[in-house]
């Protein structure tokens, strides 16, 4: 019996000596299973960080927030923004072969598309000097048509102040043609330049510069305004203009 009993007493240490292991085996497993969850989370908390930080950057450097809102850059050209009298002295100009500065500006847009290139500096040069050369001659005759038909006419868009003690001044392209240099200031001006119905036109805003600081340029129409964000010096913004409805024709 004692050496039964001796036997089973050596047996059972070897059972719990096997028994142990396997508890550390099990618990080793759970540690190695979430030993990387404090580093993925550092991680993704610095990650967090740096975008944060690059996003504030980045809108610093484009001279502030941009308006979230698209229709701020957009105008609507209706019927009401038509300048009578100065569509009425183009169609006049037209009729002689003749052409001022705004007729000669949506000439210069329309033979860079219709024209080939060959030809274009020596348009270019003929408007300049607001003379008519062959060249140009079948334009100037088709834009004719256009204004007596109330296809064309001369469109006004009025600038005002956003802030009465702002200072400085942006550039102005139409459909990438420089219109030139503006003020950003107290004094509210109207720009007036010649466009087809249903055509979209893309004003590009540019902050002179010198510009101190930020500067915002607010557009208005009849039905609609525009506004710039801040812009920063050198920094630019964009519009769209839309040409919507057909004018009634208006004699002289």
């Amino acid at each position: 019996m004692s050496a039964v009993s001796s036997r089973g007493s050596t047996t059972h240490p070897r059972s719990s000596t096997a028994k142990i292991p396997k508890r550390r085996r099990r618990h080793h497993s759970q540690r190695s299973g979430i030993w990387w969850l404090p580093l993925a989370i550092r991680t993704s908390l610095w990650l967090g960080v740096i975008a944060l930080i690059t996003v504030v950057v980045t809108l610093l450097m484009n001279g502030g927030f941009d308006d979230p809102n698209p229709q701020s850059k957009t105008i609507q050209l209706t019927d009401q923004d038509i300048d009578p009298e100065t569509t009425n002295l183009g169609k006049t100009f037209l009729h002689q072969n003749q052409v001022d500065q705004r007729l000669a500006f949506y000439l210069w847009a329309e033979a860079q598309e219709r024209l080939p290139a060959d030809t274009l500096t020596e348009v270019r040069n003929a408007l300049t000097h607001g003379a008519v050369t062959l060249a140009i001659g079948p334009l100037v005759k088709q834009m004719s048509e256009d204004v007596d038909q109330g296809r064309v006419a001369a469109y006004t868009v009025w600038f005002e102040p956003d802030d009465q003690h702002a200072t400085g001044a942006v550039r102005l392209l139409l459909n990438g043609t420089e219109l030139g240099q503006f003020p950003v200031g107290s004094d509210r001006y109207a720009i007036t330049f010649y466009a087809k119905t249903g055509s979209v036109l893309h004003l590009q805003i540019a902050a002179a510069s010198d510009s101190r600081s930020p500067v915002v340029f607010r557009a208005v129409t009849a039905t609609s305004e525009a506004v710039t964000r801040k812009l920063a010096a050198g920094k630019t913004d964009s519009w769209d203009m839309l040409v919507q409805q057909t004018y009634e024709v208006h004699n002289p």
